[in-house]
């Protein structure tokens, strides 16, 4: 080979090494600590049949939002975002017999709704009673939003009448 060539190979395979590491660094980061700092789930998106589309992950509650993990991604941001408003517990079910092949005993199956969208989450013990409490303490979507010009009023004519 001539050494442009080589050169031009030799700069190829560093960076290529230099991917590869970087993807390891970015993959063992992303497990150990979104894996400390989360509530250990199995979720997928439905229709789904069978043992079809479940995915290990972590959940996060950040706020009114629900940061979800996937295990295998090396994505450093959440891979599924469900904000509390827009999130209704449908309903809890059992583990089938196939499901409990992959899965411990001990989890439930929670469907859950999201706007259109709907997802099953097994999770169980102090982990689907966390969700269920993030759940059911969502503010009231009736509720009306006042304008901040119209608080401050109100604010002020409550405090001129203490006066």
């Amino acid at each position: 080979m001539s050494g442009k060539q080589g050169s031009a190979v030799e700069i190829i395979t560093w960076a290529l090494v230099v991917l590869a590491v970087l993807a390891v660094l970015l993959a063992a980061w992303r497990f150990f600590t979104q894996r400390s700092r989360g509530t250990v789930v199995i979720l997928r998106r439905l229709p789904n049949t069978g043992t079809h589309g479940w995915r290990h992950g972590s959940i996060r509650y950040n706020g009114d939002d629900l940061e979800y993990f996937k295990l295998r991604s090396l994505s450093p941001m959440a891979d599924l975002i469900l904000n509390r408003t827009d999130t209704e517990l449908e309903g809890r079910r059992e583990l089938t017999g196939a499901e409990l092949e992959f899965m411990p005993s001990h989890i439930h199956v929670l469907e859950v709704t999201c706007r259109e969208d709907r997802y099953e989450i097994g999770i169980g013990g102090p982990g689907e009673m966390a969700f269920t409490a993030w759940v059911e303490a969502a503010p009231d979507r009736r509720r009306e939003r006042m304008d901040p010009t119209a608080l401050r009023r109100q604010i002020a004519r409550r405090q001129g009448r203490r006066d």
